[in-house]
């Protein structure tokens, strides 16, 4: 297996003129820049929290108000709120925040500048007797990186911009002169015998079926709930809770409450620029059948899979992931990594093999039709 690069690519190299307008007339910037942080109880001897001993619900406790606020610091809106017993959801202008008592997963498209808010972030933990304890930051290739604002216009500005607040490390998976991955990850944690269970399973496609997008796009008459329904989103992990939302003209975005899971779906349907990315911490033993399903709802010309998994995580070593024939897709690369900390990583990419030809995965989803996504506790 090839081993992931620690140089990185300056994206911003492409060409493109530098710009920090909201300007789309070459196409939305559909794919996210994703943070998740995870916080732990201040510890005995450091800064003490505004609020003394964190609660049970921490983070939540955290009103859409003040969420706002910190959202303000990456240019986006929310738009709608869910929650069940374990979480809080909100909808964003652009993509989705899931927030846990201690921990919040928030990722942002177009020219959001995410990493902005780093430091309310920070803030609001301490409010709630919280500090940092694991930050995870990742993005795949952007589009048209130099019409993004400072520092997502590279990579490299990204790490330096992040090692300024928590020094850690970071890696790109996969070819840089194709599609490939950004990661960086700072892990305070100071227990490292604790089994950790934690997963997260991404799929970020492109090159979508032009009938398949039409669907996203509003037409009058059709609600948000038609289009998650008809279009066999909604039938992707059944039994949760959806919270969906159609743009003007186009574009769609949902987040799904699975019990202690969410999983988010965010979809650019314009020909020229489309893009649509699957993102869930669901458990599963085996991510093949869910992202075969995936896959017949969005029929996508190219797409990168990604799985994170700590040593606990119900999928268990996670290097043979996606080792299955794709009938219609060639895989182009894979790489994988195993940190000290006690998690690994799998990035592939896969090429549909002739686009003139009919998508077609029939052979895999019949092997699985006949079989449910069983969730695993942990």
């Amino acid at each position: 297996m090839p081993i992931m690069s620690t140089e990185f690519f300056n994206e911003a190299d492409a060409g493109f003129v530098q710009s920090n307008s909201n300007d789309y007339s070459d196409g939305f910037e559909g794919p996210e820049k994703k943070l998740d942080i995870r916080f732990c109880p201040i510890s005995k001897g450091s800064v003490k929290s505004i609020a003394g001993s964190p609660s049970k619900v921490g983070l939540r406790t955290v009103d859409k108000e003040r969420w706002q606020t910190v959202l303000d610091s990456a240019r986006c809106t929310i738009i709608s709120q869910t929650s069940n017993d374990h979480m809080d959801s909100y909808v964003l202008s652009e993509s989705s925040l899931f927030v846990y008592p201690r921990r919040c997963m928030i990722k942002t498209c177009g020219t959001t500048t995410l990493l902005h808010l780093i430091a309310k972030m920070v803030q609001v933990g301490k409010e709630c007797g919280l500090e940092v304890e694991m930050v995870v930051f990742s993005r795949k290739n952007l589009n048209q990186p130099s019409k993004q604002i400072f520092p997502h216009c590279s990579f490299s500005d990204e790490v330096n911009f992040l090692n300024k607040i928590f020094d850690g490390q970071a890696y790109v998976m996969g070819d840089v002169n194709k599609d490939h991955w950004n990661l960086y990850i700072a892990d305070f944690r100071k227990n490292p015998t604790v089994q950790r269970t934690e997963q997260t399973f991404e799929v970020m496609m492109h090159d979508l079926d032009e009938t398949v997008m039409k669907q996203f796009f509003k037409r009058e008459g059709v609600s948000a709930w038609d289009t998650t329904v008809n279009s066999g989103i909604a039938d992707l992990l059944p039994g949760s809770m959806i919270d969906d939302f159609q743009f003007d003209p186009c574009g769609y975005s949902m987040n799904g409450l699975l019990n202690e899971f969410y999983w988010t779906i965010h979809i650019t349907p314009e020909s020229h620029c489309s893009y649509v990315s699957f993102d869930t911490n669901v458990a599963l033993a085996d991510y093949n059948q869910l992202l075969a399903k995936v896959l017949k709802v969005f029929k996508p010309g190219r797409f990168t899979a990604a799985l994170y998994a700590e040593d606990g995580a119900p999928c268990g070593d996670p290097y043979t992931a996606f080792d299955v024939n794709i009938p219609s897709y060639a895989i182009q690369n894979k790489t994988v990594h195993g940190f000290d900390g006690g998690y690994d990583v799998v990035v592939s990419n896969y090429q549909q093999l002739d686009k003139k030809v009919s998508f077609s995965n029939d052979d895999l989803i019949q092997s699985i039709e006949s079989t449910n996504i069983d969730l695993i506790q942990v």
